[in-house]
């Protein structure tokens, strides 16, 4: 069976093959928001995080009941490509599908696009989107040199929970390529696909709701680029707890939408850093959703009861800049997926609920599309992977 993964990449094939080196060291970062759940504080995490992104200016990160403090160490400047080589920015099995109710495929459309049929949905979940996610996982894969996530799978029959499957593209990547392994995805939105891997099965549910998994029955719960999606994180890691064995494993894994620069280029005032800030800023005002979780994820995972490993964040390049040949790869898809829907899909239903005209929308949108395709402007963001174990009885 063909992956999924290359049916995804076959308009973006020819962005040059990653091999640069990684520098290791550690830091800490802050959100630029922060959620509106609240957990009863029971531990505190002190934890160090791993690193491959540059330095920045940002500090501290609130860890549940506890403070994370780090500082970042110099891990050297990002080298630019030179001029006229900046090419990238040319960028414009067996059915195991659960049986559905009717009303599950009851959608709203509104901008163009269609939504879950919740009347709070922010993203929507048609094809463009569902194109820019399966691009999305390709970015994730670059960022862990080829491995599906940064927790090592055993090859001992794990269940693995895959929390927001969105297109089943991680699934049934795992699906494939750990045959004893058993992978459910959950999602709201009934859009996978029907033939899939004999080890993979999808759910149709609401993680925001108690879960239906028995408690420790499961090996490893996975959960990527679901920032705005968890009404309440606190509350949905303690579902996770709930599920898993003892000794089982959790990830979680995004993409924090915020642009920082290196040299200069991306200017304070820029069109960027605006749509970025008030992204955020009416996620929480209007709709009390986070959609930067990531920095206060280790003392969340904490205050659950899991023992957390120290962070890792992956610098994520805005458009192919970079003269080392990893991040130009990683920089060239990441831009891409903006391009591709990524800034329109998160903005559309957001911007106008909270007020704005849909032409001040894509008038501000516009002017972000023109700066991040400026190969002068040196812009970044970074990939956080925060990850956990449910102790064994007795903390052995």
């Amino acid at each position: 069976m063909s992956s999924p993964t290359e049916n995804a990449m076959s308009s973006l094939r020819g962005a040059p093959e990653g091999d640069g080196p990684d520098a290791v060291g550690t830091a800490t970062a802050t959100a630029t928001t922060t959620t509106t759940a609240t957990a009863t504080t029971t531990a505190t995490a002190t934890t160090t995080a791993t690193v491959d992104s540059p330095p920045t200016e940002e500090a501290t990160a609130h860890q549940g009941s506890g403070e994370q403090e780090a500082t970042h160490e110099d891990e050297g400047i990002i080298e630019v490509e030179d001029e006229g080589n900046d090419s990238g920015y040319d960028t414009t099995g067996t059915s195991c599908q659960t049986s559905l109710n009717s009303s599950v495929f009851l959608f709203n459309h509104e901008h163009g696009h269609r939504y879950h049929r919740k009347t709070d949905a922010l993203l929507p979940n048609d094809e463009k989107e569902q194109e820019r996610l399966d691009l999305q996982h390709e970015i994730f894969r670059l960022l862990l040199e080829g491995e599906l996530c940064s927790t090592p799978i055993e090859e001992t029959g794990w269940k693995i929970l895959d929390i927001g499957t969105g297109t089943g593209i991680w699934p049934i990547d795992v699906g494939d390529a750990h045959p004893s392994a058993t992978i459910f995805g959950i999602d709201e939105s009934p859009i996978q696909p029907t033939w899939v891997p004999p080890n993979v099965q999808f759910e149709i549910d609401d993680v925001n709701k108690p879960w239906l998994q028995k408690p420790n029955s499961i090996d490893f719960v996975h959960v990527r680029t679901m920032a705005g999606c968890i009404a309440d994180w606190p509350t949905m890691l303690r579902e996770a707890y709930k599920v898993l064995k003892p000794g089982g494993r959790i990830e979680v894994a995004d993409i924090v939408w915020n642009f920082d620069c290196q040299d200069g280029s991306l200017l304070p005032d820029s069109k960027a850093k605006y749509w970025a800030d008030t992204f955020h800023v009416l996620a929480q005002s209007h709709f009390h959703v986070d959609f930067a979780p990531s920095p206060s994820m280790a003392g969340w995972l904490a205050d659950a009861g899991f023992e957390v490993e120290d962070p890792l964040i992956k610098v994520v390049p805005v458009g192919p800049w970079p003269k080392n040949r990893k991040l130009k790869e990683i920089g060239h898809y990441f831009l891409a997926q903006m391009l591709e829907g990524g800034m329109e899909n998160y903005s559309m239903m957001l911007f106008t609920k909270a007020g704005w005209d849909p032409i001040e929308v894509h008038a501000l949108l516009g002017h972000v599309r023109k700066e991040i395709t400026n190969p002068a402007i040196h812009a970044f963001t970074r990939a956080w992977f925060l990850r956990g174990t449910k102790p064994m009885p007795g903390g052995t």
